[in-house]
């Protein structure tokens, strides 16, 4: 099953919608949809670090888009994930510093923040809207399960602002 990822619903161009296709057509469709908005969002992007956060992000779907890309078994990229991934990073407030990104071995798509020992919040984005996260900072810990709607959930950025503060 394909999932085909547009920048557009209701008029609001930072929040996509999933839908599922079941040929090659829709995996076709939803990558070149993804590429217009990607040009779209270059030439309207608050800064390069941004663009260069989204460039990373495509390129991990390019080299993760297959199973076993690691070598140890890992899954494919999820679509939907890296759909979330890039409104997430587009709704970021350019306040916030861009996080590292990586992918999991489940397909889904991590953000992490660092400023050192024992400061550190960690983002996992999946399918379905849903934002499972973990941090430390310094004693104390947190961990839970937000839903990303139509903009980045409080409770994360309140994580996030808490580690550069």
């Amino acid at each position: 099953m394909n999932t085909v990822c547009s920048p557009v619903i209701q008029g609001n161009p930072l929040n996509p919608f999933t839908d599922r296709g079941v040929s090659t057509v829709a995996e076709q469709l939803q990558r070149r949809i993804i590429e217009i908005w990607e040009n779209f969002f270059q030439e309207t992007a608050s800064g390069e670090p941004r663009t260069k956060a989204l460039e990373l992000l495509e390129q991990l779907l390019k080299e993760c888009s297959d199973d076993n890309w690691d070598g140890y078994g890992a899954k494919a990229i999820n679509l939907d994930s890296y759909c979330e991934a890039w409104r997430l990073l587009v709704t970021l407030p350019t306040t916030i510093p861009l996080p590292e990104i990586t992918i999991e071995p489940d397909g889904e798509i991590a953000f992490e923040w660092d400023k050192g020992t024992r400061r550190t919040f960690s983002i996992s984005i999946g399918s379905m809207n849903k934002i499972t996260y973990a941090g430390i900072f310094g004693s104390n810990k947190a961990h839970g399960t937000e839903y990303f709607e139509d903009e980045l959930p409080k409770t994360i950025l309140d994580y996030i602002q808490r580690i550069f503060s």
